[in-house]
């Protein structure tokens, strides 16, 4: 947690100072990318481009050292970590964070047999209010909600990519684009 809102800081304090940065560097070498008042965008001379996440809706997810991405989540205004799974066709939470989110299920809502890399098992479907990463919100997402014991991990699925503008895996980072 400590490490995105660190990241944060330094953002906003970059976006305050670099419109007078910009002038030395575009003087002092050519090899970071140049910045032109009528481009809305960098024109880099580098293969990697550079973004303000503050232009637009950007979110940015490293992958953890086995490569997964794990991002800090607000579901319904509840903070929780998820995994972003593409493999995943909607969002998958279980009963414990339904509750804790606002969703209220009764016994006979379980009556879809889904396919989990547990095996198959009984889930309700649901629709999460919104979900928000960083400065990304996605509202009236589809989940499934799975009994506490075949489901210990919030997985953001497909439901909540495909409502994005663009996603992209670029060297080791997840970028979420609204």
């Amino acid at each position: 947690m400590w490490r995105y809102i660190i990241m944060a800081v330094s953002l906003i304090g970059t976006a305050t100072t670099m419109p007078a940065l910009l002038q030395d560097k575009v003087v002092e070498a050519r090899t970071e990318p140049v910045y032109s008042a009528t481009r809305s965008e960098p024109t880099p001379t580098k293969a990697r481009k550079q973004r303000n996440p503050l232009a637009r809706r950007i979110a940015e997810v490293d992958a953890d050292r086995r490569g997964h991405f794990i991002a800090s989540a607000r579901m319904n205004g509840r903070r929780m970590d998820v995994l972003v799974d593409t493999g995943a066709t909607l969002v998958a939470i279980n009963e414990s964070t339904a509750r804790r989110i606002g969703i209220r299920l009764k016994p006979a809502d379980f009556k879809y047999r889904v396919r989990t890399a547990n095996g198959i098992t009984k889930a309700a479907a649901a629709t999460i209010d919104e979900i928000q990463i960083g400065r990304i919100i996605v509202r009236d997402v589809r989940a499934s909600v799975s009994k506490d014991s075949s489901l210990s991990t919030v997985l953001l699925g497909m439901s909540f990519l495909n409502k994005l503008k663009k996603f992209e895996i670029n060297s080791g980072t997840l970028v979420l684009m609204q």
